[in-house]
């Protein structure tokens, strides 16, 4: 029996040869694609970070830094806003010292801060995502600061003892602070003063209480500056702009913050509290821009015969001095304006591949925003999806003091503007020591 051969026509042949080809090449394809490690965007526990709890989205409920001494304890709600966080310092012995509570569409509800010896040092409470009232403890006494709208109206003072008190009132329609003091039930004082602290106001530091201002006539120097500062889009391992955004206060006492945020400075600066409490976490870091213009300072040097007159009756009778005038003076003001922009990242994956690619894509955004530069693709814009990324602007307006999120250069174009168009403010006291007067 004869092998039977199927001849196919020259044709079909070279067909038959197309598709085999094609076939291979494909199934080639897929086996290299196979072998193509896939970028891994899961959020995974490591050694020095635990997820406790996660969204069906895969993102964060529940995490903590650090397992047996943690640094941080937060939680997040199911759109990446925080809930609430506690935050803890390791120096000069581990405490719980700063903790917050938000809404989920990220307005502050409260926030605590704790002394190293476990006590609490000054609480706030909000309404609508605005202040509404400050109380701050210490051993000299309890103040407490009230607020309508956000805007501060009253300051009472009670010393621990209950031997003194002091009240400030502030009608800003009035554009004026009405100050009077109490000891054991009587009124030793009571003036009137501009709204706004200028030079030779006085302060009780400890609790931040301003007082009476003992000083006649204070007129001061002012000179004009026109400095401008602008720092281009760096990250930063912590959102704390204690650099961009100076201490409204700068008191003559040294003060070194040894904890992640210089929270002594949140009491008098509702701007710097504003960034702190919104980004108390990092899970990586965080893009930061800053803008600073000074336009000027106004200095003062009290005359030699008040320096003295001040220092004899603070050596008679130190008590009712402080209750009186506290412990430091106002010397000079700067007038400008700030502007601080944050691009925080939230659920990070935990490989180091897909971290640096969301990182790149986060530049490229802030960038986009600032600059008006380079858009990204559909297919960038789908990866930084995966986490949870939010530009945000602040200044020293009262309209920017939580934030206006940016989501183009049209956007921080506009913001920028209204800081641009508005009037300068006192962005800075800077205060000596009475004791050093003399």
């Amino acid at each position: 029996m004869k092998t039977q051969y199927l001849l196919l026509p020259p044709m079909n042949n070279f067909i038959f040869r197309s598709v085999l080809l094609a076939v291979t090449v494909l199934l080639s394809s897929c086996q290299k694609e196979d072998n193509i490690p896939q970028t891994d965007y899961a959020i995974e526990s490591d050694d020095f970070f635990q997820v406790i709890s996660n969204y069906p989205n895969g993102w964060i409920k529940e995490a903590k830094r650090e397992h047996d001494n943690p640094s941080e304890k937060f939680e997040y709600y199911e759109n990446g806003n925080i809930k609430s966080a506690k935050i803890y310092s390791s120096y000069p012995q581990q405490h719980l010292y700063m903790e917050v509570s938000r809404s989920e569409d990220n307005k502050p509800l409260w926030s605590k801060y704790y002394t190293p010896e476990g006590d609490l040092w000054f609480e706030t409470l909000y309404e609508n995502g605005l202040a509404s009232e400050k109380k701050v403890y210490s051993e000299k006494g309890t103040s407490i600061y009230s607020y309508e709208e956000g805007d501060l109206t009253s300051i009472d003072f009670t010393r621990a003892d209950k031997s003194g008190t002091s009240s400030t009132i502030f009608n800003k329609i009035a554009g004026t602070r009405t100050v009077m003091i109490k000891k054991d039930g009587e009124t030793i004082l009571e003036e009137v003063y501009p709204y706004m602290e200028g030079i030779g106001a006085s302060i009780l530091t400890n609790n931040q209480v301003p007082l009476a201002n003992p000083f006649a006539n204070p007129e001061g120097n002012y000179r004009k500056i026109d400095e401008s500062f602008f720092h281009n889009a760096n990250w930063q391992n912590d959102a704390d702009p204690i650099e961009g955004v100076p201490p409204h206060r700068n008191f003559y006492e040294y003060y070194f913050p040894n904890k992640k945020f210089a929270t002594k400075f949140a009491v008098s600066s509702e701007l710097y509290q504003s960034i702190i409490e919104q980004y108390p976490v990092t899970e990586d870091q965080v893009l930061t821009l800053n803008y600073m213009y000074k336009e000027g300072s106004s200095s003062f040097l009290p005359p030699s015969e008040e320096r003295l007159s001040l220092t004899k009756e603070m050596e008679q009778d130190p008590s009712l001095f402080e209750l009186k005038y506290g412990n430091e003076y106002v010397n000079k003001v700067y007038y400008g304006k700030i502007v601080y922009v944050v691009g925080a990242i939230r659920n990070m994956p935990t490989g180091t591949k897909a971290s640096g690619e969301i990182k790149n894509l986060a530049r490229k955004k802030m960038n986009l925003i600032i600059d008006g530069t380079e858009q990204l693709t559909a297919e960038e814009q789908k990866t930084l999806d995966k986490v949870w990324f939010e530009v945000k602007f602040f200044s020293t307006l009262k309209a920017h003091r939580n934030g206006i999120i940016l989501n183009n250069s049209d956007d921080f174009n506009t913001v920028f503007q209204e800081v641009q168009d508005s009037e300068s403010s006192i962005i800075q006291l800077e205060y000596a020591a009475f004791e050093n007067m003399s």
